[in-house]
Order: C-alpha cells, then sequence, then structure tokens
C-alpha cells in the first residue's frame, strides 16, 4: 500500500490529480490520505505516521514545494508538480526525489514513476502500527492497530449505537473508544483494509488480529462479548482473507 498525499494551492489541480490517480488499476494499491490546498495548513497538520509518498506543488505561498518536503516530507518519496521547466536542476539537487510531472498532471507519466521508483520502495512497516482517521476538516481520529477490536453502525450488546451516518470505534470488552465518527463503513473499509481489518457486513468492520472463532457465519474475537454475522456478500473475501492471515 502507498499512502500519498496532495498539496497543490490550486482545488482544480488537486481534484483533477486525484481523479486521474484514482483511475489507476487498484492492483497499483495507491489511498489517498489527504489533499490540502495551503502549504501552511499542510506542514501544521500531516503527521509522518500518515503517509509514505508526498505529491506537492513546486510553486507556492508561504512555503514553496522544496520548503514544504524539507519540513514534512523527509525519509519520504516525494513528486514535485511544475508548470516550468526550468525548476529542475534546483529539484534534483534539493532533495533526494522520485520524479517531477509538469501540469497539467499527466497519469502515464506518473504510472511510470510509480513503477520504477516506487512500487517496492516504501518501506511502510514501521508506520502500521498507528492509524490516522481524517474526519472532515474539523477532527481526527488516531490510534493503534492493536487498539481497536471492531467499528460499526449497529446497536451493540450495551444499547449504544452511533447517530445516523457515523459509526463507534470499540476496543478490548467492547469498550467504545471514540464516539460518532462521521465516516461511513464502506470509506473506512478501503483506508483499513491494508491494516487487517475486514468487512463483516454493510455495518460492521472488524480487526482480524484479534479473530478467535467462526462458527459459519459467525465470528467472534478475542475479549470481546460481541459476535459478528459475515453476510453472504462478504463470506468470500472475508473467508479469502482469513486463510491467508492464518496461512492455511
Amino acid at each position: 500500500m502507498i499512502r500519498y498525499i496532495l498539496v497543490d494551492d490550486n482545488q482544480r489541480v488537486l481534484s483533477a490529480v486525484k481523479t486521474k490517480i484514482e483511475a489507476l488499476p487498484k492492483d497499483y494499491e495507491l489511498q489517498h490520505i489527504k489533499s490540502y490546498d495551503s502549504s501552511k495548513k499542510a506542514f501544521e497538520e500531516v503527521n509522518a505516521d500518515d503517509y509514505d509518498l508526498l505529491i506537492v506543488d513546486y510553486e507556492m505561498p508561504v512555503y514553496n514545494g522544496i520548503e514544504l518536503a524539507q519540513k514534512i516530507g523527509r525519509n519520504k518519496k516525494i513528486i514535485f508538480l511544475t508548470s516550468t521547466t526550468n525548476n529542475e536542476k534546483k529539484i534534483i539537487n534539493s532533495l533526494d526525489i522520485s520524479g517531477y510531472l509538469s501540469k497539467p498532471f499527466d497519469v502515464k507519466e506518473f504510472e511510470v514513476i510509480l513503477k520504477n521508483k516506487l512500487i517496492g520502495k516504501i518501506k511502510t512497516a514501521l508506520n502500521t502500527n498507528l492509524i490516522t482517521l481524517h474526519i472532515g476538516s474539523n477532527r481526527d481520529v488516531r490510534f493503534k492497530t492493536d487498539q481497536v477490536y471492531y467499528i460499526s453502525t449497529s446497536r451493540n450488546i450495551h444499547k449504544e449505537q452511533p447517530d445516523k451516518n457515523c459509526v463507534h470505534i470499540y476496543g478490548k470488552q467492547d469498550e467504545v473508544l471514540f464516539k460518532n465518527v462521521r465516516k461511513s463503513i464502506s470509506e473506512l473499509s478501503k483506508e483499513l483494509n491494508s491494516f487487517n481489518f475486514k468487512k463483516t457486513s454493510q455495518s460492521t468492520i472488524v480487526n482480524m488480529s484479534h479473530f478467535k472463532d467462526r462458527d459459519n457465519a459467525i465470528i467472534s474475537l478475542h475479549a470481546t462479548k460481541e459476535t459478528f454475522e459475515v453476510t453472504t456478500k462478504e463470506k468470500l473475501g472475508f473467508v479469502a482473507k482469513l486463510r491467508a492471515k492464518l496461512k492455511f
């Protein structure tokens, strides 16, 4: 999984780049973390543990691309977006970058960089212990991967249920760790797939690291009383992931 952040002071560029990247084959395992239209905001909010690749505009107010990369992108892969060609030498000599792309964003050029300079060369092992979920513009939720046992929109055994369009995030002994997180199960399934979480139904995702037992379509986890039904739609994928995890 390659987790990437986009920074450009032009909202249309951010949208266009994200759309083109998302159109690439899913086998590339690219995950968009967040887009920033302000270098200052990116500097203030970005956490180094949350991403692997920084795609950043070369010319921006407050911090230009090089300045921002030096502040938040050390030991990260970096691709600069530039609308001029005379910046090449400055860029190449300033940082150990993966590449630069001219505007408008050429997804084919990006794909070449992806294949030659990124895939297999990003080390994420040190980053998988912590997960940060960006909830709109006003809230972020951060937790260790083994801290969360399941995430659900359903009423739990303690008769607690999230607000509409929200989830509760649960830990050991069915404790609610984070209430009313405004994220859909579909969104979270994509964001957390690489962290060993798997959807059991349209309402619930479980942490496979805490798997205890499967009795046909009913799943139980260690240190929780709640059990989970795997729907017919999710069963094939769930069982495949379970067998891959347990190596049988």
